[in-house]
């Protein structure tokens, strides 16, 4: 998933494997300390302090990546890098590596790595007044999952005094896995090249073979091949055409992003799949009835299914489900025309905080962009200067107040500013087929 880089553009381990001053990586302000290593379960992690430290600490979590975990760069601290030079210290982790050495659906690790990152930071620098964190994508989930798990002590203390969670897979992983798996069968059903029919067969929640020996490329081939979706519209074949527009319309995934939603749908439900849950199906298609192709009965009937292993599924929900038990001031941010990470993803969380009675500490907003984290410089900065107006007087700010702060900040770094006051998201479910367990609607 894609990372924003704004402006310049973790209970504590026993030992960190390694780490160090040193010099800063190009790009940070002048006079900027840092330390940077990797602790003791493999993730990588920076830690920076400005010249002008006001003792405000802001920890960072990345989006989604498939690729081992790395030394971070400047631009691995994301919004925190942003705004280092206003004085806020800034943290990121690379998350550890899955078994396989990988990066992948790391949201319980990750939240746990960015934590074991606050409690070094604190070791080595002191506490700070106040601790914010923030993240966009995956990482939007993981701030979420941060906030409940480890947003207080044991004495009930607060750890972390704000939370930013950006466009984030929010309604939980069971949920928004759904619907990539409708996308993987619904894909198989029409194309039959994942596999063909002359390869080794499998069950489809697997993502790939497993010892899988396609590249990305080989994948979007075989995609483009069926669907023609590469090419311009005037140069796909009937059988393309066709294709895709069945597979688009029942998915509803905008075919901007058909080949972005494949990818999470093969390689990284493999990576799922096969590296985290063992082989065992965290998924379920049983019971569901796709609509909107030219034959919704022979899809119906023809369809891979499969039902969840309960291991697996106990282990997605209880990993990245949240639970809405906020206790922190939390304000979100969310493209509407978003299609990898579904906007209706807010309207879940906000039910669910509703359920766990704190909505009041909940205020969501949203801008009229259609791609994915695509957020202007003006509007993120101004999402983080009403969360700290918020943290600092305890007066909830309005979507107006948001859009304030935006208009001020593209005098300054002249980009736009495109929030949408008026917009509410549907439900979850009117996007991705409920499953026979889930309610029909979060807002009956």
């Amino acid at each position: 998933m894609k990372r924003i880089l704004i402006g310049i553009c973790f209970a504590m381990l026993l030992c960190f494997a390694s780490s160090a001053y040193g010099q800063c990586p190009p790009g940070l302000p002048p006079g900027t300390s840092c330390v940077a290593g990797q602790d003791a379960n493999g993730a990588f992690f920076l830690m920076a302090v400005p010249a002008n430290y006001n003792h405000r600490l802001v920890l960072w979590n990345h989006g989604y990546s498939l690729s081992p975990p790395a030394p971070l760069t400047a631009g691995d601290l994301g919004l925190a890098g942003g705004v280092l030079p206003f004085g806020f210290a800034a943290a990121a982790s690379s998350y550890r590596p899955d078994a396989f050495g990988l990066g992948g659906w790391a949201v319980k690790d990750g939240a746990e790595d960015t934590e074991n990152l606050r409690q070094r930071f604190v070791e080595m620098f002191g506490q700070p007044d106040l601790t914010l964190v923030t993240g966009a994508s995956e990482g939007g989930l993981i701030t979420a999952e941060i906030e409940e798990r480890f947003g207080r002590d044991k004495n009930g203390k607060l750890n972390y005094n704000g939370s930013l969670p950006l466009c984030g897979p929010n309604a939980g992983g069971r949920r928004n896995w759904y619907g990539g798996f409708d996308l993987r069968v619904v894909y198989q059903y029409y194309c039959q090249n994942l596999p063909r029919s002359s390869e080794m067969q499998y069950p489809l929640y697997f993502g790939l073979a497993p010892n899988n020996t396609l590249s990305l490329n080989d994948v979007v081939g075989r995609i483009n091949e069926c669907t023609g979706v590469l090419q311009p519209a005037a140069t796909r074949t009937a059988q393309q055409t066709q294709n895709l527009a069945n597979i688009l319309n029942v998915t509803e995934v905008p075919e901007s992003f058909l080949l972005t939603d494949m990818f999470f749908g093969t390689f990284a439900l493999a990576e799922l799949v096969q590296v985290r849950t063992h082989g065992l199906n965290p998924v379920t298609n049983l019971g569901v009835h796709y609509h909107g192709s030219t034959d919704d009965a022979a899809l119906n009937a023809g369809v891979f299914r499969a039902g969840p292993n309960d291991t697996a599924e106990d282990f997605l929900d209880s990993a990245y489900d949240p639970t809405g038990r906020i206790h922190i001031p939390t304000l979100t941010l969310h493209t509407i025309g978003d299609g990898l990470v579904i906007v209706e993803n807010e309207n879940a969380y906000r039910h669910t905080v509703e359920e766990a009675g704190h909505e009041n500490l909940l205020q969501q907003n949203y801008t009229n962009a259609s791609g994915h984290c695509e957020f202007s410089n003006s509007e993120i900065l101004a999402s983080f200067q009403a969360l700290m107006g918020w943290v600092e007087s305890g007066h909830k700010p309005t979507r107006e107040d948001v859009a304030n702060f935006c208009k001020a900040n593209t005098a300054l770094l002249g980009d736009t500013c495109n929030l949408n006051l008026d917009f509410h998201p549907k439900a979850f479910n009117t996007r991705v087929v409920p499953r026979a367990a889930e309610p029909q609607n979060e807002d009956e």
